[in-house]
């Protein structure tokens, strides 16, 4: 691969180094490629945040390019990002070690080290949503009970469920369905 990438004529994209502590963090065979043709330059991308993001994004980077990472090496970062990350959602995890949630939830059951006081989870969107959705449901219907008035909007800022959910609350309920 190192000779393959020193030999190309074509200018080698940009390696990813974590500023804070100068590590490299996507692009070490790029760098090497670098140092076999006598460059004493190479393009830089930058990334200021915090060890712990480094690592999602050295994975997430290298699943898109490069050397690809066996299945066994994506579970392996699955559950060191689920480690140290745990507030992340399945999907969000799933994204950046290209595996399905359904794998990346497996992974997290398995996990002996995972708080499992984290409530809520943060989604690809940066939106944070329940994990379980069982108590804010049953809150949902009684507030839906208690002020028939009240906006789904409204019930849904005061139980922090998503206004979708508290609609299918409220077919629910018109149903005579459990919640």
């Amino acid at each position: 691969v190192l000779r393959m990438l020193a030999e190309s004529a074509s200018p080698l994209p940009a390696i990813i180094v974590h500023r804070p502590s100068m590590r490299v963090i996507d692009g070490m065979h790029r760098l090497r490629a670098a140092k076999l043709r006598g460059q004493t330059e190479i393009e830089v991308r930058w990334y200021d945040g915090d060890e712990r993001d480094a690592f999602a994004v050295a994975v997430h980077a290298n699943v898109k390019h490069g050397l690809p990472l066996s299945l066994a090496d994506r579970r392996d970062a699955a559950a060191r990002v689920i480690a140290s990350h745990p507030h992340w959602s399945d999907r969000m995890i799933a994204s950046i070690v290209n595996l399905s949630a359904a794998t990346v939830r497996a992974v997290r059951d398995r996990s002996a080290d995972e708080p499992r006081s984290c409530d809520t989870r943060m989604g690809r969107d940066g939106r944070t949503r329940p994990v379980n959705t069982a108590a804010a449901r049953r809150r949902a219907g009684e507030l839906m009970r208690a002020h028939p008035d009240l906006s789904l909007r409204e019930i849904a800022r005061s139980t922090g469920l998503a206004p979708s959910t508290v609609l299918d609350v409220r077919n629910r309920l018109r149903g005579g369905r459990d919640l």
